[in-house]
């Protein structure tokens, strides 16, 4: 397909986050673009502002008038819009599909991984600007930098997430492809860790022949991974770049930095937990590839805004803080939690929303000892995302599990009724964590200053 050729196309389920970004690319090269989503959110509504007509019901004019039909990959094959699209015989493609076609048109940068990928991406989205790079961004969260989730840029680089959900990072032809980590996730598609490794192996055979593979070697699975020209990144395992004397200080990660085991001094990162120290030496590595100075990429990590929902910070409650969280897998939720807990000696509430009936199932025994470190946990509803109840898959089930780990654990039916309690039992000696991928961010942000 000749994207050059398309002029008009519309986005089934454009509200998502990355869908809305492509939109936002497709519109800057000229495309009319359209979409549609089931509810009204601030995403639809700034797209709208864009000049992107969007609508909430079926409008099959809308795909009458258009060369290309892009879907999200969490709809149902008997969509309306997908099913009328696909009996006129019209070209419909999936959003891994568009970003592939997308990519071609430049040096692509792209980061795949279990987790990080929105914080990794957005980290070598600042290196590139500050570099004065003047990258083309696209991420699975609202950068505070740029607020947004998406940047426009101008020259041949392109950053982008990876998604690994229903292969479609496969699509992608990488200049430069990141591994961040490999644990198993999405087993509704995947089935078990044997296939989700496999498809990580076809994301790296991939990558230009001349392009460049890094990856974390400290995580087992990853380093599988073999590439012609590999870049390698770690801290207890011996890298090409390796974190040592890791400190916290204040909302700063610390660390000095082995190149090739030589010493080339302190790097503060602007972003707590070890989780972070790992984003920001693969954000170092990508920066050595395409020949940035070292000292540019310090001052790049040290400026680093975030992205929301992560690790971030969103207000207080009677004097207890309130942080929010986008960790919906175990390994996920574990590292949020060590990285709150770290160097601080107040009461952790984490108030955890499950994300889809399939993953809970999937990852039970995962989820009941991921907060074991926590004093407290409180549970939601699941948020089911494209899925259907699952028999016996509840929060009261999940419950039953972190019990057996941890002594306190409530659940709340509804975000009203948790909001109550967080205001009720709200002290200056408490830390409220907020984590999850799913509506949980409209509870967090009621307290956000």
């Amino acid at each position: 397909m000749n994207l050059e050729e398309i002029k008009n196309i519309h986005i089934i389920g454009i509200g998502g986050i990355s869908l809305s970004a492509l939109a936002i690319i497709l519109q800057s090269k000229g495309k009319v673009v359209t979409g549609s989503d089931k509810v009204v959110t601030e995403i639809t509504v700034n797209l709208q502002k864009k000049g992107i007509k969007v609508v909430h019901s079926f409008d099959k004019t809308l795909i009458d008038n258009s060369d290309l039909i892009v879907y999200t990959s969490a709809i149902s094959k008997n969509d309306k819009e997908f099913v009328y699209a696909t009996s006129l015989n019209k070209k419909v493609i999936s959003r891994g599909e568009l970003l592939g076609y997308l990519s071609k048109d430049y040096y692509c940068i792209s980061v795949a991984g279990s987790h990080g990928k929105t914080t990794t991406s957005s980290m070598i989205g600042h290196l590139f600007v500050v570099a004065n790079k003047d990258p083309t961004m696209h991420v699975g969260g609202i950068m505070k930098e740029f607020s947004g989730n998406v940047r426009l840029g101008q020259s041949k680089y392109f950053i982008t997430e990876a998604c690994e959900y229903k292969d479609s990072f496969l699509c992608l032809s990488s200049d430069i492809a990141v591994v961040l980590n490999e644990d198993p996730d999405h087993l509704d598609y995947f089935k078990n860790s044997k296939n989700y490794h496999k498809s990580f192996e076809k994301y790296v055979k991939n990558i230009k022949k001349d392009g460049v593979l890094i990856v974390n070697y400290d995580d087992k699975s990853a380093r599988e991974l073999k590439f012609l020209n590999t870049f390698s990144y770690a801290i207890e395992k011996k890298a090409d770049l390796q974190a040592i004397n890791i400190k916290r200080e204040g909302e700063f990660e610390t660390f000095e930095l082995l190149f090739l085991q030589l010493n080339f001094g302190k790097v503060k990162v602007r972003a707590i937990g070890r989780h972070n120290v790992y984003n920001a030496l693969a954000t170092i590595a990508v920066g050595i590839a395409c020949g940035i100075s070292l000292q540019i990429i310090k001052d790049a990590l040290q400026t680093y805004q975030g992205v929301n929902r992560r690790m971030e910070f969103v207000g207080k409650v009677k004097d207890a803080v309130v942080i929010h969280d986008y960790a919906h897998h175990p390994d996920e939720i574990v590292a949020t939690i060590k990285a709150v807990k770290e160097g601080s000696d107040k009461h952790l509430i984490s108030i955890f929303e499950p994300h889809t009936f399939s993953r809970t199932r999937d990852l039970y025994y995962e989820f009941c000892s991921a907060f074991e470190q926590s004093d407290e946990v409180w549970l939601l509803p699941i948020y089911p995302a494209r899925e259907k109840p699952l028999p016996k898959i509840t929060s009261t089930f999940l419950a039953k599990g972190i019990s057996k780990y941890n002594k306190t654990v409530r659940y709340f039916s509804n975000f009203d009724k948790c909001f109550s309690y967080i205001e009720k039992v709200a002290d200056k000696n408490k830390v409220f964590l907020i984590m999850g991928a799913g509506t949980i961010s409209n509870l967090a942000y009621r307290f956000k200053k």
